[in-house]
């Protein structure tokens, strides 16, 4: 499946964005920049945030009164008939922002084809779910269709994130219903599913012809990494066996495997955390700071101590020595790793600034004087006339 966006005028944006940054940070000149933005000049409607978000709003109060005229024509009809009539409006709205505001107006991530975008989803998967009579299977499969092809098409990240959760949820679903011994390895369906979906997510995006999905499978990425965690937490686990398997525990009794998810628990953000360091890997890092924070919650919440104020302010203290700890021990460069923003210094990477400024100036180009022409015959050296 191909994405509706023009990929040059995608890349053309980005380039535009990074130039805007390295001009903050005075690796170049503002005349460098706007010479920058002319040459990567692009049709593409792309405003700021908070116009995004303003845009968002105005378009869904529009769509509300669509969809008002909408509830009128179709409200006397059955419900099959308004089922049909439903998915058929939520695929007709993705037609329109496809025709209408990509190709025609030039919209990308504007705030207007988002708010369309959700609409359409709702409306297509509401539909087919009223014609199903909500069984929850067909409504599962048909949200995670959807919306894996509103992320891939329209590069939308919350449809990402949402088909993400569709699909952890039509997993875990599935096992559950199934029950007995499937039941009980709910969790270590989950590790092996969503270990390999990280596996898969990282592999692809160092692939250059899937650059446009880059932000998508990052998310995709870091959620496997979370989700791989929260399979092997034990208050996860402990709770959900308790609360929705009608696991009865008594008095020093404990969840089968418990050793396991004891060490998954210590371990699994121990293991991001090292490898986040040594492979400099940012999503990592990022989250295992999460799930390691996750898992002194699950510490406290089984063996804490009386006094929650007293444990928060040792807490607390303990978060901000190893803070400025690594505050003072990363004033230079160790590792790869600085405090320093190496971005806002003006030589920290002179490579960048050579690049595009080659790319896009003529760096590499070499000025050549003016006395001589092949075809005109004029030759301007060692005191000759003009015409030799």
């Amino acid at each position: 499946m191909k994405s509706a966006y023009v990929e040059n005028w995608i890349h053309s944006l980005s380039l535009i964005k990074d130039a805007k940054s390295f001009l903050k940070a005075e690796w170049i000149s503002k005349e460098q920049y706007e010479t920058i933005a002319e040459a990567y000049a692009n049709p593409l409607y792309h405003p700021n945030f908070l116009v995004r978000i303003l845009l968002f709003v105005a378009t869904l109060l529009g769509i509300s009164g669509i969809t008002g005229l909408f509830t009128l024509f179709v409200a006397q009809g059955g419900e099959t008939f308004i089922s049909i009539a439903c998915m058929v409006y939520g695929i007709a709205s993705f037609f329109v922002v496809d025709k209408l505001f990509i190709n025609d107006k030039k919209h990308y991530k504007s705030g207007v084809n988002e708010a369309i975008i959700y609409h359409s989803c709702g409306f297509t998967i509401g539909g087919f779910a009223g014609l199903t009579d909500f069984s929850t299977t067909p409504f599962l499969l048909v949200g995670l269709i959807v919306l894996t092809f509103a992320a891939i098409r329209y590069l939308d990240l919350i449809c990402t994130v949402t088909a993400f959760g569709f699909l952890g949820y039509t997993l875990f679903y599935h096992l559950y219903e199934l029950g007995g011994i499937l039941q009980q390895v709910i969790p270590f369906a989950f590790l092996i599913c969503f270990s390999i979906g990280y596996l898969l997510s990282k592999k692809y995006r160092r692939r250059t012809s899937l650059g446009l999905w880059n932000d998508n499978l990052l998310i995709v990425e870091a959620l496997s990494l979370a989700m791989v965690y929260l399979a092997g937490n034990y208050l996860v686990v402990r709770e959900l066996s308790v609360n929705l398997m009608g696991l009865a525990l008594e008095g020093n009794e404990d969840i089968p495997f418990a050793f396991v998810f004891y060490l998954l628990t210590v371990a699994i953000p121990v293991l991001y955390l090292w490898f986040g360091i040594k492979n400099k890997d940012l999503v990592l890092l990022r989250v295992s700071l999460i799930v390691l924070a996750f898992s002194v919650f699950t510490f406290k919440y089984y063996y804490g101590f009386n006094r929650p104020e007293i444990t928060l302010t040792i807490a607390g203290l303990v978060l901000l020595g190893i803070s400025l700890a690594l505050f003072n021990y990363l004033k230079v460069i160790r590792s790869g790793y600085t405090r320093e923003k190496l971005l806002s210094e003006k030589w920290s990477s002179m490579n960048a600034e050579a690049f595009i400024i080659s790319q896009t100036l003529g760096g590499n180009q070499v000025k050549v004087s003016e006395g001589f022409e092949g075809k005109g015959g004029e030759f301007g050296g060692g005191g000759s006339s003009g015409s030799f």
